[in-house]
């Protein structure tokens, strides 16, 4: 196994034939189906799913069939841009299932997870998010673990290591 230098910051770490990119605890993503927006995420090793942030949204119900059972998409409202110079953007995302999730409060609330593609470490990748409230939060993305494992190694004493490897990429 390679080990990371604090000094020369290796960008990818190989096990057993197996590279994980490493990424800092804190990254901007980007959802290309979104009209590329741009969203600050933070990796959450203690989180087991993905969460993003909708200022409001909307479920659109269609009628079930045999082979969807959950026929729904989603309509939100997302916070783009500076906190000085917000901007909104709304984007549709099917839903794939409602799952009780335990929130930063320690409270179950159940939650639409929905299907997206997000691109992080110069890779498209598709993703499966809760929709939820984080307003209170200072990211509006979390990367869970079912994301990050087998994936991705995160630095927890970095941040934005993505934009230092893209650029020498």
């Amino acid at each position: 196994m390679k080990l990371l230098c604090r000094a020369g910051l290796t960008s990818k770490v190989k096990s057993m034939k197996k590279v994980f990119h490493v990424i800092g605890w804190q990254e901007v993503v980007r959802f290309p189906d979104w009209k590329g927006v741009r969203m600050k995420a933070k990796a959450d090793t203690g989180a087991q799913s993905s969460a993003i942030h909708a200022e409001e949204y909307e479920v659109i119900r269609h009628p079930s069939s045999a082979d969807k059972v959950i026929n729904e998409e989603i309509k939100m409202k997302l916070k783009v841009g500076t906190k000085a110079n917000p901007k909104f953007v709304w984007v549709k995302a099917p839903i794939v299932d409602y799952r009780n999730v335990k929130n930063s409060g320690g409270r179950i609330e159940e939650r639409p997870f929905i299907e997206a593609r997000i691109e992080i470490a110069n890779y498209v990748l598709p993703i499966i998010l809760s929709v939820t409230n984080r307003e209170k939060m200072k990211f509006p993305v979390l990367l869970g673990r079912a994301f990050i494992g087998g994936k991705f190694l995160v630095d927890s004493a970095a941040v934005h290591l993505l934009r230092k490897t893209e650029k020498s990429v």
